[in-house]
């Protein structure tokens, strides 16, 4: 005992300097060294101990001891029956006994009692029995393992900036030691395909891949997640670090191992059907499902990754994503036939082992999953997960999309996990609100008691070091200890949702001692309330993150104009009535019992008022991470204020087009412009406080590089546009496959979609025109391309009109000729029958120079008052 003894004090020297408090009394932490969960345990506790005052010693008359159920040390005391990650705390003397239920208990315990001994004093500790509350709860994490073998975001800076992240074990040692002290417990790395970065499959010797590579060129991936690596992406590598496949291995293993240490359990998720990392191993694998030496490949890395890491705890399946134009049943019988068969392969020879397999219900049904994975080892439950919140966890706390897509009815006996996707905030310090966060986790539905828990995270950015702050630590600051209140909220509270505000009141006291803290948590959950507010109003339509991006008030589409506003109605059972609906009700003289835009817009006011308030005057030139997380309140707040007014704009537009009589059209189109005008204020202070403390960063599902101050153009545009608009309702178009608007300036001059997101048809082999429905706000010429399987085609300096809808065609003979004079071998008859994408270019812009393209048509015919381009 006292060779464990003396290995604490040693630990507790190195640090006590560093805290200046007063001294409170003595207290002594003993635990089994070998254990490696309680060494990292009490090395926690002895931080938080000493940071409240306590100081170690051998000398002490309190004796803090950490141990588990079963033990000697336990004896005498009476225990209720627990569960996994339990714990007990119990008094003997002057001795306060920590007793887990397991390692994770114990975890859990002692990390609940020194931050309770922190905050509240000893005397605040008294005879505890806990479990959680949510057995599971987990970081979805894209990896962005290596250009070649990348996950679904490694298109953004986020990812690019953070792939030799994700090889340096410091990194993960502050990762996970954060995750362990917000209760976190699963580590879920997401890849499209990661198999030739992390084994070496002894069939296919040449399939890994040595050192760590990134790429110089832009990515621009489809939503599914093709065109991730290409061969221009494959020409621009850049080696990040030298390593071997043995060393990548050993990396992983030293890990999962730091994590299991931690009672963090590892997961890996891939998406399908990928061959990332396998194009220039030789053996000829392809994409296709037919493919047998690819399935071969896939079940056998499968039964080589489980038999690598014995502290891998399950798989995640996609299905879907690039196993295009399959039936259900076929999509199922290939991922039984290579991961489920390659889990029966590994568990086979280690008869001991269990595992688990989460199948995601995105893309499929459950029966059709469970009537192709009835073969698979019963030592492998196979489980599912569903996207609670589909990308915007800040909405509703209970939403109904589960109930909506009937996911519980077929469930049975299977348990389940949630995925919930928090892709609101990629810049700002959100989410940091308590009641929201305790009330989401209660709401979760524990259907037949078979809820798992969650794993949380965005796909549209990565959640390693961030690289945007103006001000940046050295090194970079996880996004985790960035954002450690949001984090903290959501991992303790699923642990233990009885926390009272009180109690993250005091961890802000600690992280922020010279915080008014009152003030600073009201301001911070009134800010965090306007997300879930807007998030709820604006949501048909927007529930993924490509559709909607609110912190930028766009899509990938670009801006989110006044009429998708209109267009966009409210989420379903929130108790919200949309804009459409209240105008006709409205002028219609009808009865409404819902809550209204303009009760929404008021809302949004008042909390944002209400956080500008109360940082007022806050100023703090010491603490850096203290005024950053002050701008970042206001910067919310500022937003709110837009939203609000942006809300009021859309309602009144509709109002006016839809009355009946010009002087009620006119009141209402004046009280839309000047409200307009407002939002215009509102988004300019907005973008100056936000570009105060951030660069622009390009982000990965958006696929366009957000600056803030140049999206102030989309915003002055709409009162162009509303100006001149007729009083009369604006006159039908054809129906956009997609709104597009871009602004083009000096950091950001290209941008490019895929067909399949605009719903375009890939053959223009048999049309003469395409035609543009253009709004620019200068002369500046554009250029517009076309992407097929052969080249990239463009037709170069089209002239728009400035402030004006203009109809633009253009001779698909021209994109023709450019390809006959490339190809004359080739079919000209098949040219332009295999389009894949299309693009707008400005060489060099001038200013922040915005295009929007309203209708994109093909067509055989010039329509009337088109111009034609020559």
């Amino acid at each position: 005992m006292k060779k464990r003894f003396c290995l604490l004090l040693m630990l507790t020297v190195i640090t006590l300097s560093t805290y200046a408090v007063a001294i409170k009394g003595t207290i002594a932490i003993i635990y089994d060294h070998q254990n490696n969960g309680a060494v990292f345990t009490a090395a926690e506790m002895a931080k938080y101990l000493q940071s409240a005052g306590y100081t170690i010693s051998s000398s002490a008359k309190t004796y803090l001891i950490l141990t588990l159920r079963g033990t000697k040390e336990t004896s005498g005391f009476t225990l209720p029956e627990s569960e996994s990650q339990g714990y007990s705390v119990r008094k003997k003397g002057n001795d306060w006994y920590i007793i887990g239920f397991d390692n994770s208990g114990l975890i859990s315990g002692g990390l609940d009692v020194a931050e309770n001994i922190k905050l509240n004093g000893l005397a605040s500790i008294t005879d505890t029995d806990k479990k959680p509350f949510l057995q599971n709860r987990g970081i979805k994490f894209n990896i962005p393992l290596d250009a070649r073998t990348p996950s679904y975001t490694d298109n953004g800076d986020a990812g690019q900036h953070n792939i030799a992240n994700m090889w340096d074990m410091g990194f993960w040692h502050e990762f996970l030691d954060e995750m362990a002290r917000d209760r976190y417990n699963i580590i879920s790395i997401w890849s499209l395909q990661p198999f030739p970065s992390l084994v070496k499959v002894p069939e296919y010797p040449n399939a890994s891949l040595s050192d760590i590579k990134k790429t110089t060129v832009r990515l621009h991936p489809t939503s599914d997640g093709e065109d991730m690596f290409t061969p221009a992406s494959n020409a621009h590598l850049v080696t990040l670090k030298k390593m071997t496949i043995a060393q990548k291995i050993k990396f992983w293993q030293d890990v999962m191992q730091y994590a299991h240490d931690r009672g963090i359990d590892f997961y890996l998720f891939t998406w399908n059907v990928f061959i990332n990392g396998l194009e220039n191993s030789g053996y000829g694998f392809t994409d296709k499902m037919s493919d047998e030496k690819t399935k071969d490949y896939i079940r056998k890395a499968t039964a080589t990754l489980i038999k690598t890491y014995p502290l891998l705890k399950g798989i995640g399946l996609t299905s879907g994503e690039n196993m295009h134009k399959q039936t259900e049943d076929a999509k199922e019988k290939y991922l039984y036939e290579t991961y489920g068969q390659g889990i029966n392969d590994a568990l086979a020879n280690e008869p001991t082992r269990t595992f688990k397999l989460i199948h995601r219900t995105h893309q499929t049904d459950v029966n059709i999953i469970k009537n192709n994975f009835t073969g698979l080892n019963s030592r492998c439950p196979l489980e599912f997960s569903f996207k609670y919140s589909v990308a915007h966890m800040y909405s509703a706390t209970a939403p109904k999309y589960i109930y909506e897509q009937k996911f519980l009815d077929g469930i049975g006996d299977s348990r389940y996990f949630f995925t919930v996707r928090e892709d609101s905030w990629y810049n700002m310090r959100g989410g940091s609100d308590p009641a929201f966060t305790r009330d989401y986790i209660k709401n979760m539905p524990k259907y037949r008691d078979h809820l798992e828990g969650f794993y949380m995270g965005p796909d549209g950015y990565t959640w390693g070091r961030e690289y945007i702050s103006k001000t940046p630590a050295t090194p970079r600051q996880l996004i985790i200890k960035k954002r450690w209140y949001s984090f903290q909220l959501m991992g303790k509270l699923a642990y233990d949702p009885t926390l009272p505000d009180s109690y993250f009141a005091k961890e802000i006291k600690a992280h922020f001692p010279e915080a008014n803290v009152q003030r600073l948590q009201t301001a911070w959950a009134k800010a965090s309330q306007i997300m879930p507010v807007i998030n709820r109003f604006h949501n048909q339509k927007s529930q993924n993150d490509y559709e909607w991006y609110p912190e930028a008030c766009t899509s990938f589409y670009g801006f989110m104009t006044i009429d998708k506003f209109i267009n966009r109605g409210p989420q379903n059972g929130e108790g919200m009535i949309g804009i459409p609906a209240y105008g006709n009700a409205l002028l219609n003289g009808q009865s409404i019992t819902d809550t209204t835009p303009p009760q929404v817009a008021e809302n949004l006011q008042n909390l944002s008022d209400e956080a500008l308030a109360l940082v007022k005057g806050m100023t703090n030139t010491k603490d850096n991470e203290l005024n950053q997380t002050i701008n970042d309140i206001k910067a919310m707040a500022y937003l709110g204020q837009y939203f609000s007014k942006k809300i009021l704009v859309a309602t009144n537009k509709y109002l006016s087009d839809k009355a009946t009589d010009e002087a009620t059209k006119i009141k209402y189109k004046a009280i839309a412009l000047d409200n307009l005008q407002a939002a215009s204020l509102k988004w300019a202070a907005y973008a100056n406080q936000v570009s105060a403390t951030y660069i622009p960063q390009f982000l990965a599902r958006l696929h366009m590089l957000i600056d803030f101050k140049a999206l102030q153009t989309d915003v002055d545009k709409e009162i162009s546009q509303l100006k001149n608009a007729p009083l009369e309702a604006a006159p039908p178009v054809p129906k956009p496959l997609q709104q597009l608007e871009v602004v083009f300036f000096k950091n950001s001059n290209y941008y490019f979609w895929h067909l399949a997101n605009l719903g375009i048809t890939v053959d223009w082999s048999q049309n003469k025109y395409v035609v543009l429905d253009v709004y620019a706000t200068t002369a500046q010429k554009f250029n517009f391309l076309v992407n097929t399987e052969r080249d990239s085609l463009s037709i170069k300096g089209i002239q728009p009109i400035p402030d004006k809808w203009t109809k633009i065609a253009i001779p698909l003979s021209r994109y023709k000729a450019q390809l006959a004079t490339k190809y004359p071998a080739g079919n000209t008859a098949a040219f332009l029958k295999d389009v894949k994408g299309l693009g707008l270019q400005m060489a060099n812009p001038v200013g922040y120079a915005l295009v929007e393209t309203r209708a994109i048509s093909l067509v055989n015919e010039v329509p009337e008052g088109a111009v034609i381009v020559q």
